[in-house]
């Protein structure tokens, strides 16, 4: 199973970055995890044609995390009406604002599909699952599995237990570090990088790739913050970079 960064920024890029978006490729299969702004063309990059793509989770729908799905939605839908794309592609992604997850949708390019705690999917050998998180909006982790390997995303979220248990023994955990402590209120609905790194220590998990980056940020900062708490394989996601589970 490989993991490649579309974008990695957030809540907006830095000069010629894109903001979450991450293509899971595994077991035949190809999985595209958030949709923000400059992900879509390098999405394409990385594919021979988008009907390569199995299925699509946003984990929560700030803009951030889904404005190139807007853009997605024409490509798909606009070439359906051509006869030039022959499948229509499962989206899953809280069914709350319903504005925005309805506003997805566009001459039915996706099944729109709501996530909650209870949906579990079976897709080619992988179980994918789903724990709401902390977070302004409606927000879930995500984690993808078989019987060899464990994939978590956090999404977006505070601090909070739930992240822990749903991360446990996580073979790669994709983790939010979009705030220093230092720059930390009582108020901030993200992690911050030394809660990252305390998140992977308490689940026990093997390698931890941090993301969702503030661009005014010195990384080389949010490194040596999550690596005062933890001393597994630490690494800061670089865009169009793929790592194996």
């Amino acid at each position: 199973m490989q993991l490649t960064i579309l974008g990695n920024w957030g809540p907006y890029p830095n000069a010629g970055g894109a903001c979450s978006g991450y293509l899971f490729e595994g077991e035949g299969i190809k999985i595209l995890i958030d949709c923000g702004n400059g992900t879509l063309s390098r999405l394409q990059q990385r594919l021979t044609t988008l009907e390569e793509l199995d299925l699509i989770i946003l984990s929560h729908l700030h803009s951030d995390h889904i404005s190139d799905a807007m853009i997605l939605r024409y490509a798909v839908g606009i070439n359906k009406m051509k006869g030039l794309f022959h499948k229509t592609i499962p989206l899953y992604a809280p069914a709350t604002p319903e504005e925005d997850f309805q506003k997805l949708q566009y001459e039915n390019a996706f099944v729109l599909q709501p996530i909650d705690e209870n949906l579990v999917i079976y897709e080619k050998g992988l179980k994918i699952c789903f724990r709401k998180m902390d977070h302004p909006v409606e927000a879930y982790a995500v984690a993808i599995e078989n019987d060899e390997k464990k994939f978590v995303f956090s999404a977006d979220t505070r601090y909070c237990s739930q992240l822990v248990d749903f991360s446990k023994n996580a073979d790669l955990l994709l983790c939010e570090a979009g705030v220093l402590e230092r720059d930390k209120a009582t108020t901030t609905p993200h992690l911050s990088a030394l809660e990252a790194g305390q998140i992977a220590t308490q689940a026990q998990v093997k390698k931890l790739v941090l993301t969702h980056f503030w661009p005014g940020y010195h990384l080389q900062e949010v490194l040596e913050e999550a690596r005062n708490a933890y001393d597994g394989e630490l690494i800061l996601s670089e865009e169009m970079q793929s790592y194996e589970l």
